[in-house]
């Protein structure tokens, strides 16, 4: 069972469909609500949705940093990703904005791990922000980057926290890979 905290993406529900896809049941919940859903639930992983807000501003959704912490594999989508930088002492800023394809080169295999599968050394990605992380935060590395974006996938393999700036459930070959693979985990 995977918990979807929905931050106001337009596609939470193409996620959760996903998710659906592949076997696995999907709840989805407001972010004021995640973290009792993630206790009552106890799910096998968590996915932070994308969002039109920008994590910096004020009354920008946010969760406890608690979520991060609890040892459940957590998937971070565009705003999601941003979220888990500004909350785990990363750096995000108001970046180029960009929507539509963008070519996501894989730059470092070695760091992702063996028993996933390996997505193809570059992959047309659908991107759509206007923030972006600049800094990581300590135990992150980078795994695949764009002309523009350097932290477009990436992860803490000691805390289970993966990110991508791209939106998966847009990308029919890398995105339904790292879904399955996030599946796996």
């Amino acid at each position: 069972m995977i918990v979807l905290i929905d931050f106001g993406s337009q596609t939470s529900h193409l996620i959760a469909r996903r998710i659906k896809d592949l076997g696995i049941e999907v709840e989805i919940a407001e972010p004021q609500q995640a973290l009792g859903i993630v206790k009552e639930k106890n799910p096998s992983g968590i996915i932070l949705s994308g969002g039109p807000s920008s994590v910096y501003e004020e009354g920008a959704p946010t969760i406890p940093k608690e979520i991060l912490t609890s040892g459940i594999p957590v998937l971070a989508i565009c705003y999601g990703l941003q979220l888990v930088a500004h909350l785990l002492d990363g750096e995000v800023v108001s970046g180029k904005k960009e929507y539509g394809p963008a070519e996501l080169k894989i730059v470092d295999h070695s760091s992702i791990k063996k028993e996933i599968s390996e997505i193809e050394d570059i992959s047309t990605v659908w991107m759509s922000h206007g923030d972006e992380v600049v800094t990581l935060p300590s135990g992150f590395e980078i795994y695949g980057s764009t002309k523009d974006v350097r932290h477009a996938f990436v992860g803490n393999r000691k805390d289970s926290i993966y990110g991508v700036q791209f939106h998966p459930e847009k990308s029919a070959d890398a995105g339904q890979t790292l879904l399955e693979n996030f599946i796996k985990l």
